[in-house]
């Protein structure tokens, strides 16, 4: 069986959601997933900051 695909970046989450091959509800939630990568970055950032 073939292991599905996993987007491990942001971008990659933000490029399928933006894929009008790709039905409705699917790109609604690698649209989530990307949002939810670039707020996980974000907070890096901040914590990385705050050392």
């Amino acid at each position: 069986m073939e292991k599905p695909f996993v987007a491990a970046e942001p971008h990659e989450c933000k490029r399928w959601a933006e894929d009008h091959r790709v039905n409705e509800s699917d790109r609604l939630i690698w649209a989530l997933l990307a949002v939810a990568g670039e707020l996980r970055e974000i907070r890096r950032l901040l914590a990385k900051g705050r050392r």
